[in-house]
C-alpha cells in the first residue's frame, strides 16, 4: 500500500506538462484520476483513487500507449495498457493487488465534435491477482460534452468489483456518476 501511495505522490508532483485531472462522483463513490503524457512517445502514465463510503478504496497506477485508432474525418482514439491495482475493502481479507490488462476507446463525431463517448475495460483473472485478491474487473462508459477546449463534463456509468479468496467480493462502484475532466 505504501508503495502505491508513494508512486501516486510522485506522479502528482510530476513536471508541469501533465495531461489531465479527472474527478467523478455519485452518492456513494468518489474517484480522482491523474494522467501524464510523455512528450517523447505515446506512453502515458495514470494514477487514481476510488473511494466508496460503504465498501472501501481502490488505488491504481498504470502505463498505457494511446493514439489514433482510425483514419479519416471521424477520429477514434484508443489506448491499451496495464495497471497495478490495490483494493482495500471494509471486511477482513478484502485486500490485495491485481495487474489488470485493458484500455479505452473514445469517439467524437465530426459533425458534433463537442460531444464524445468513451469506454474503458480493465480485467485481471486469478493468475494476475496477488495476495487475497482473486479477480478484479472494471467497466466504464461516459458521454462527454466539451465545455471549453481544456475541460469536459460528463455523465457515465462505472462498475468496479474485486473478488477475494477468503472473503466475499466487494463492489467498489456500481451505477451512474457525473464528473469533469480538466486538461493542462
Amino acid at each position: 500500500m505504501r508503495c502505491v501511495l508513494s508512486c501516486i505522490g510522485l506522479l502528482l508532483c510530476a513536471q508541469a506538462n501533465a495531461d489531465l485531472i479527472d474527478l467523478s462522483l455519485n452518492s456513494d463513490a468518489l474517484r480522482v484520476q491523474y494522467a501524464h503524457e510523455f512528450n517523447s512517445n505515446a506512453m502515458n502514465l495514470d494514477a487514481g483513487w476510488l473511494y466508496n463510503s460503504d465498501t472501501g478504496d481502490v488505488l491504481h497506477i498504470g502505463f498505457f500507449v494511446a493514439g489514433e485508432a482510425s483514419s479519416g474525418s471521424n477520429p477514434v482514439t484508443a489506448g491499451v495498457g496495464v495497471r497495478l491495482v490495490y483494493t482495500n475493502g471494509e471486511l477482513t481479507n478484502q485486500d490485495g493487488f491485481a495487474l489488470p490488462i485493458g484500455g479505452f476507446v473514445r469517439y467524437s463525431p465530426r459533425q458534433a465534435n463537442r460531444f464524445a463517448v468513451d469506454g474503458q475495460i480493465y480485467f485481471a483473472p486469478n493468475v494476475l491477482s496477488l495476495g487475497d485478491a482473486n479477480k478484479y474487473e472494471e467497466y466504464t462508459i461516459r458521454f462527454n460534452y466539451n465545455v471549453i477546449r481544456a475541460a469536459d463534463v460528463y455523465i457515465g456509468a462505472r462498475y468496479v468489483k474485486g473478488e477475494y479468496k477468503n472473503a466475499p467480493g466487494a463492489r467498489y462502484d456500481t451505477g451512474m456518476n457525473i464528473g469533469a475532466t480538466v486538461r493542462f
